[in-house]
C-alpha cells in the first residue's frame, strides 16, 4: 500500500537509486489510476532516469535565486512538482510563466514609458498600452526583443531564452505537441531562465540610459552638455541608438509637452541623430506625411522642426504611404515571430499588397519592407508544411518582384543581421532563401552582386547564418553600393 512506503526525494549525497526507488513507489500508483479511469499511459509521464536528472541537480541550479525570492516563486514550485511526477511539458510551461513574470517586473522597476515606446515602434498595435496591466498584450517573443533593443538582456542571452520559448511553443502543455523533452534539456532551460531573466540585473550602459532619460524629463540640461551626451550614446549599440532616438522624437512630437523637455531633446537630438541608421531617419521623416493627411497640425509641425533641428529635411516623406507601409511591416514582423504565424501572416500581408499597390516600393520603407519580406518568405522552418504562412506565400512572390538594384543590396546586407539570419540552419528556410538569391539573379546584370548571390545560392546547406563572415561573399560586396 502506498501509504506504508517511506518516500524520500531530497538528495543526500550520491544516491541516485533512492531517489529512482522514490519516484517508482508513487509512479506505479500514478499510472494505475490512469487506467482505472480509462485514460492512456504511454508517452504521458517521462522515464523515472530522466526525472531524476533534474531533482539531482534541482538545489544547485536554485542557487543563483536568493532564498526571499525563492518562498515567492509559486511557479517554480510547480515546476519542480511537474518534474517529479513526469510532466515535463507542464513544469516548462511554468518555468516559462516564472520567466515572463520576471521580466516584467524588470522592465517596470527600470523605465515603463521607454519599453512602450520602442515597443510601439516595433508594432503599432502597441502603441496604446501604457500601465503595467497592459504588459500581458506584448506577446512572449516581442517582450523577449524589446529586452534586447533596450538593453536588459544582451544579445546572447535573447538567444538563450528564445531558445527556452520556441521550446515552449513546440513542445510544452501550452499547446497540443508530441515533441519530448529530456531532462537535460529541462535542466538547461532552468538555468537559462534563472540566470539570464528571473535574476537578470541590466548592465550600467542601460542604467546610463535611464538616467539620462529621466534627467531629460525632470532637469534643464546645459547646453554644455549636449555633445557629451551625445558622444557617449554613439558608443551604445547601433539598435539602442535607433530606438532612444525615436522615443526622443515621440516624446518631442507630443501634444502639450513642457518646454524644458522640448529643449533638453532639441540639444541632445542632434548629436544623437548623427548617429543613428539611415532607415530610422527615414522612419521619422515618413511621419510627416503621415501626421499631414490625418489633419494631426500639432505632431506635423513638430515633426518639421524637429526634421529642422537635426539638419534631415532631406528625409521628410511629404505622403503618408511610406509611413502607413512601415507600420503594416512592423506589425507582421511582430506576427510572423508568434507561435501560430502560420494562420495570421495573411491578412496583414494582405493589408500591405492593399498599400502598395502599383507605386513601388517607397524609399523610406524600403530596408524594412526587404527585411519583413523576405523573412516572411523563408520561414521559420516550423510546422509540417513548409514552414510559412502558405495563403500569404504568393503575396510574397509578388513584393519579392517589386525588387530592383537597391533591393536586392539591402537583401544581400541583410545576412550580417542576426534576426534575419536566426532560422537559416534549417533546411526549409535555407532552400526558399536560395530560391530568393536565384529569382534576384534577374534583377541585374553587375558582376559584383550576381557573385554575391552566387556565393548564397552554393554555400554549404544550413550554414547561411556564416555568410557574411565568409571571404568568397565579402569580396564582392566590398564593390556593392
Amino acid at each position: 500500500m502506498i501509504e506504508n512506503t517511506k518516500i524520500e526525494l531530497i538528495p543526500t549525497g550520491n544516491t541516485p537509486q533512492k531517489i529512482e526507488t522514490s519516484i517508482a513507489e508513487f509512479n506505479e500508483p500514478l499510472s494505475n489510476l490512469l487506467k482505472h479511469v480509462g485514460l492512456p499511459t504511454d508517452n504521458v509521464l517521462q522515464p523515472i532516469e530522466e526525472r531524476r536528472k533534474v531533482i539531482f541537480s534541482l538545489e544547485s541550479a536554485l542557487e543563483v535565486l536568493p532564498y526571499e525570492d525563492r518562498e515567492k516563486a509559486y511557479y517554480l514550485s510547480k515546476f519542480t512538482v511537474a518534474i517529479t511526477v513526469g510532466l515535463f511539458d507542464g513544469a516548462l510551461a511554468f518555468l516559462w510563466d516564472e520567466t515572463i513574470k520576471a521580466l516584467r517586473q524588470l522592465i517596470i522597476k527600470f523605465d515603463l514609458e521607454y519599453f512602450y515606446s520602442v515597443a510601439g515602434e516595433l508594432a503599432s498595435r502597441y502603441k496604446k498600452l501604457n500601465g503595467e496591466e497592459d504588459l500581458a498584450a506584448i506577446s512572449d517573443y516581442d517582450l523577449l526583443d524589446i529586452c534586447k533593443r533596450i538593453g536588459l538582456i544582451n544579445d546572447v542571452n535573447f538567444k538563450r531564452l528564445e531558445y527556452v520559448n520556441y521550446f515552449r511553443n513546440h513542445a510544452s502543455s501550452a499547446h497540443p505537441n508530441d515533441n519530448p523533452i529530456s531532462g537535460i534539456d529541462m535542466l538547461n532551460f532552468l538555468e537559462n531562465c534563472l540566470k539570464y531573466a528571473i535574476t537578470a540585473e541590466p548592465d550600467i550602459s542601460v542604467v546610463n540610459i535611464k538616467r539620462l532619460l529621466d534627467n531629460i524629463r525632470k532637469n534643464v540640461i546645459p547646453n554644455t552638455d549636449y555633445q557629451p551626451i551625445g558622444k557617449d550614446i554613439a558608443k551604445q549599440p547601433q539598435e539602442r541608438i535607433d530606438d532612444l532616438l525615436l522615443t526622443l522624437f515621440g516624446t518631442y512630437c507630443s501634444p502639450d509637452q513642457e518646454q524644458t523637455i522640448l529643449d533638453n531633446i532639441g540639444g541632445i537630438c542632434p548629436f544623437i541623430w548623427d548617429s543613428a541608421t539611415e532607415q530610422t531617419k527615414y522612419k521619422i521623416g515618413a511621419k510627416f506625411g503621415l501626421y499631414r493627411v490625418n489633419g494631426d497640425v500639432k505632431r506635423k509641425d513638430s515633426t518639421q522642426k524637429f526634421l529642422e533641428i537635426v539638419n534631415g529635411e532631406g528625409y521628410k516623406d511629404e505622403d503618408s504611404l511610406a509611413a502607413e507601409l512601415i507600420e503594416k511591416l512592423e506589425n507582421l514582423k511582430s506576427v510572423h515571430f508568434e507561435w501560430n504565424n502560420f494562420y495570421n501572416e495573411y491578412s496583414h500581408a494582405v493589408s500591405i499588397d492593399k498599400s502598395l499597390g502599383n507605386k513601388g516600393i517607397p524609399t523610406a520603407a524600403r530596408k524594412v519592407f526587404v527585411k519583413v519580406v523576405c523573412l516572411c518568405y523563408a520561414g521559420n522552418g516550423k510546422g509540417y508544411r513548409e514552414g510559412v504562412d502558405e495563403r500569404a506565400v504568393s503575396y510574397y512572390e509578388k513584393f519579392i518582384k517589386f525588387f530592383k538594384v537597391p533591393e536586392v543590396v539591402d537583401f544581400l546586407n541583410l545576412f550580417a543581421d542576426s534576426e534575419f539570419t536566426t532560422n537559416l540552419n534549417k533546411s526549409k528556410p535555407d532552400n526558399r532563401m536560395r530560391d530568393i538569391a536565384k529569382a534576384l539573379k534577374n534583377t541585374t546584370t553587375d558582376v559584383h552582386i550576381n557573385k554575391a548571390l552566387d556565393v548564397i545560392i552554393n554555400f554549404p546547406l544550413k550554414a547561411l547564418g556564416n555568410v557574411s563572415g565568409d571571404t568568397r561573399f565579402k569580396e564582392p560586396m566590398k564593390y556593392v553600393k
